[in-house]
């Protein structure tokens, strides 16, 4: 689905106090910023925040284990193109859909969300936003408040459309035996789904009643954006438990399906780095998920992190070196 809207960017502004709360902050940062001790704070505070990236990546690496990983990893061929595949499926769909409303070319675009992926992950999360909006907001010279309503409202349909997703996901898994849902609840309470599906229909009537307070975009594109991101993350779903299959196609679905639980749940953590390594202790630490094959497991998963750890240390060290590098050279 290609997403158009014309023109390029005028989303209409809404919830103006919080926007003149919010423009009243930046411009005093921007005006600080023009000052030359704000210029060379700001640019000490970029090569500080990259230095505590690279720092953050190489510790992680250090701590997973080499000698470990070497003795037990994956076989499969395939495992290791999805990897590459899901590595980079985030970047190209966010840079796609930024790519309609804003005039910058597409591979410097797929530059910053590879660095905004490696950042919220590895960083803090919502880090790689921020990085976002003043990197656009710089190059660009767009107010950051139409920048900040613009990714306010792909956040939402990204989280509506992993919502959506995770719900298809459970739902499957529980319809088809395949997820060991007492590991989480215990005893199958139905006011547990009572209250699930309460929350649920509230949560959509609050949406579709406050949606013109919500979004800024016109409704079909909002409904476009959220179409993108639930299929991006049915995709990443399937791309997942066949990166698992093709190591491990003994092992029963089962338990693949608690494995993608816990990882999805982790991963809709706000403010957590780290959340793979987060998720496999997770695993670890729930009885009766990986009983038979727990070995052959976890070196697989800790093999994917530690590949995702390199690539995230070469692919920001050698992209941030080369933007600023662009950037420098380029006409004020």
């Amino acid at each position: 689905m290609y997403l158009y809207y014309h023109p390029p960017f005028r989303p209409k502004i809404t919830n103006l106090e919080v926007l003149r709360r919010l423009k009243s902050i930046k411009a005093s940062i921007s005006r600080f910023g023009a000052t030359p001790f704000g210029k060379r704070f700001f640019t000490g505070f970029r090569v500080l925040l990259a230095g505590i990236v690279i720092f953050v990546l190489i510790k992680q690496l250090s701590n997973i284990g080499w000698q470990s990983l070497l003795t037990n990893l994956p076989g499969s061929p395939w495992f290791y193109v999805t990897i590459a595949i899901m590595y980079v499926t985030l970047p190209i769909f966010e840079t796609s859909i930024y790519g309609h409303f804003f005039p910058i070319p597409r591979l410097r675009l797929f530059s910053v969300f590879v660095r905004k992926k490696i950042m919220n992950s590895d960083l803090i999360g919502y880090s790689g936003d921020v990085f976002v909006l003043y990197w656009i907001k710089e190059r660009l010279g767009i107010p950051e408040g139409k920048v900040f309503r613009f990714m306010v409202d792909n956040g939402i349909t990204s989280s509506l459309g992993a919502f959506s997703a995770t719900g298809v996901l459970f739902g499957i898994l529980i319809l088809t035996d395949s997820i060991r849902w007492g590991d989480f609840l215990g005893d199958n309470d139905p006011m547990v789904y009572l209250g699930v599906a309460v929350l649920v229909g509230a949560l959509s009537f609050v949406g579709y009643k406050f949606r013109h307070t919500l979004f800024s975009l016109p409704g079909k594109t909002v409904v476009q954006l959220y179409l993108v991101h639930f299929f991006r993350f049915l995709l990443v779903f399937c791309l997942q438990i066949f990166q698992w299959w093709v190591v491990l196609p003994l092992v029963p679905f089962d338990v693949w399906g608690t494995m993608l639980a816990i990882i999805t749940i982790s991963n809709r953590l706000p403010f957590v780095p780290a959340k793979d390594l987060l998720a496999v202790a997770v695993m670890l630490g729930v009885a009766g998920v990986m009983e038979d094959s727990r070995a052959a497991i976890t070196a697989m998963l800790l093999t994917r992190i530690a590949i995702d750890r390199v690539l995230n240390l070469g692919f920001f060290t050698t992209l941030s070196l080369s933007d600023r590098k662009k950037h420098a050279d380029s006409p004020s």
